[in-house]
Parts: structure tokens; sequence; C-alpha cells
């Protein structure tokens, strides 16, 4: 199983050594299997190719923030099919940034529950964002759920202004976040003063694709029971 061979890989190697005697990656071994039963070992195997202790850490920490998400929601873990369980795996245990692995998480929680509703572009889109996008889209999201409940915003067609833009850090470009879809220019007439003409101008807004990502990678709704 994943458990034995990530063992019989990281023999003699001492920062290894530390994460299997404090007992974090077995005290996983129960969603482990829950999660990726059919390719749990196949994954063992693939971590030994790539034999980096910093992805066990990684992966340690990415899924007991997963374990953390659906137990405070009140589910169980099922298993997430291997064409997005794979794919997140391989992604999330690259990522040491702490605002990354909770997304990663996140979507790894979600597709233990709601797999239909987890594209595999998300995973790709996720890739794609530095620490401080994924902090900005963070911002965002928390704003639009002051504003509007979770239920409603996943299932709504109407766009939201992208106004928290012009505070953002510059990393955080707008340009990325158009390039993945996930902010749309929304254009309109603009007039100014009384005698001005009217002129052409655009808003930046989020798209449905930007909603239904950042709900996925925040993890499932509660069980209601």
């Amino acid at each position: 199983m994943v458990l034995v061979t990530c063992r019989s890989i990281l023999t003699g190697m001492s920062d290894a050594s530390e994460i299997i005697k404090s007992g974090a990656f077995g005290n996983l071994a129960d969603i482990i299997h829950k999660l990726f039963a059919p390719m749990a070992e196949e994954y063992g195997l693939l971590l030994g190719d790539n034999a980096k202790v910093y992805r066990l850490k990684n992966l340690v920490s990415v899924l007991t923030k997963t374990q953390k998400i659906l137990s405070d929601a009140n589910l169980p873990p099922n298993a997430v099919p291997p064409r997005l369980a794979l794919p997140i795996l391989e992604a999330s245990s690259l990522e040491d940034d702490e605002t990354l692995q909770s997304l990663w998480a996140g979507l790894l929680a979600t597709a233990s529950q709601q797999t239909d509703s987890v594209s595999p572009s998300f995973v790709e889109t996720l890739k794609q964002l530095t620490p401080d996008e994924a902090r900005h889209l963070q911002h965002v999201w928390k704003s639009l759920k002051k504003s509007s409940d979770r239920k409603s915003l996943a299932g709504s067609t109407v766009t939201y202004a992208f106004t928290e833009m012009r505070g953002a850090s510059p990393a955080a470009s707008s340009e990325t976040f158009e390039r993945l879809g996930l902010i749309r220019r929304d254009y309109g007439m603009t007039r100014g003063d009384d005698e001005d003409e009217p002129e052409v101008g655009y808003k930046l807004v989020l798209t449905r694709y930007a909603v239904k990502f950042l709900e996925a990678c925040n993890g499932p709704r509660p069980s209601s029971s």
C-alpha cells in the first residue's frame, strides 16, 4: 500500500524519517485509502520515482487540510475518480504556499463529494496561480460571500464587478485572470460632464467559470444532517 511504499523509499533519509516517526502520515491512512483506494499503491510508486522529501511534507499538509474541511462539514471522505485525484495529488504535492495548499485541499474535498461539479480545467487553472493571485482571489471570494450566500452564487448567471483589483498586489495581474477565464471585460457606454460625448468603456467582472472554480476550491457545502 501507499504507506508501506513511502516508508521503504524514504528509509535512511532523516527528514522523511522524522515525518514518519511523528505519525503525521500514518494518521492520514484512513482518508488516503478512502479518497484514493483505486490507485493508492500506484501513487506510492509515483512518489518513489520522484523521491523528494518536500513533496511528502506538502502532501501531508494538503491531506490534513482536506481531512479538516470534510470533518468540519460533517462529510465522509469518498473515493475521487483517478482523472481528478492523480492531477490534484501531483500538483498539490509540489506546493508549499499555505493559501494554495488550502485551495488544493478544498478542491480535493469537493471532488470527493460533488465529482460532477469539479471540472478537470479547475486543476489547470489552480496550477497557474501564484500565491499573490490566490490570496487576491480569496479576498474577492470572501467579499462575494458577504453580499450573497454561496448557494445563490453557485447557480447565478450574474457576473460580479472586479473592483478590488485596483488595490491588489502588482503580482496579481488582471491579465493573468483574464487569460485564465476568471474575469472578462464588460463593455458599455460611459458619460462624463454634460458636454462630453459618450464613450465606450468597460469594467472587469468575474465570470461564471470563476464563481464555480472558487466555489469548488473552498470545499463542499456542509451536510444538512
